[in-house]
């Protein structure tokens, strides 16, 4: 691993920070967090590649590269030909060096060594960060969210399109039929888990497949 052969650059929360009031052209800032504290709050701009034990194997055979996983509206700054720097951040690891080989965040920074010129990681991660700078982060603060979702049709927010895995979003009616967000994220098929969703009249009969489930914590999903 690149980290094996040189210390891994570190950044502070501080000049992070500085980065991003400078405006475009700022580093790619990666969160390595589940999608579940990505969507619930995050650094201004950053995308999410979730830490799940799914792509932690698939990244370690190979199976799918970085550009795969960075969402669609960043995958140009991998792809891009001039240097392009990142800045990695999981929920608050502040020395690299203690990070076990066979972990996401190794892992997950060996891949990007390859892709990157330079591969930084956030000293304090997210958490060092959303407290010395609410005001550069996204979304709702985890305190202000609902402890328990185990009751029907709670009164809390959408956070928009949650990208699972590469090909593969999670989202409610309105995304669905939101024909823009949809060809933006490039979604052309649909499975719908509810009993009276509509179809979007932009996606044919082929395309769409329902499981009639009732929006209700007493519903049995497993079968």
């Amino acid at each position: 691993m690149a980290g094996d052969r040189l210390p891994r650059k570190v950044m502070d929360a501080k000049k992070l920070a500085s980065l991003l009031r400078g405006g475009p052209g700022g580093p790619l800032v990666i969160d390595s967090r589940s999608f579940v504290e990505y969507n619930s709050w995050h650094v201004l701009s950053s995308v999410n590649i979730c830490c799940s034990k799914l792509v932690k194997r698939r990244l370690q055979q190979g199976k799918v590269t970085i550009a795969e996983l960075i969402q669609p509206a960043a995958r140009g700054q991998v792809e891009a030909t001039e240097p392009q720097d990142v800045v990695v951040y999981d929920q608050s690891t502040r020395d690299a060096s203690v990070l076990a080989a066979d972990s996401f965040l190794s892992i997950l920074l060996s891949k990007l060594d390859g892709c990157f010129d330079s591969v930084a990681i956030l000293t304090g991660g997210f958490a060092t960060f959303s407290s010395c700078f609410p005001g550069l982060c996204e979304g709702k603060p985890a305190a202000l969210l609902p402890m328990s979702l185990s009751q029907p049709c709670l009164p809390v927010p959408s956070v928009g399109l949650t990208r699972i895995l590469p090909h593969l979003y999670l989202g409610s009616q309105k995304d669905v039929l939101n024909k823009d967000l949809m060809t933006q994220n490039g979604i052309s098929y649909v499975l719908n888990a509810s009993n009276s969703c509509p179809k979007p009249d932009f996606i044919c009969e082929s395309r769409f497949m329902r499981i009639p489930v009732n929006d209700s914590y007493c519903e049995k999903l497993l079968p």
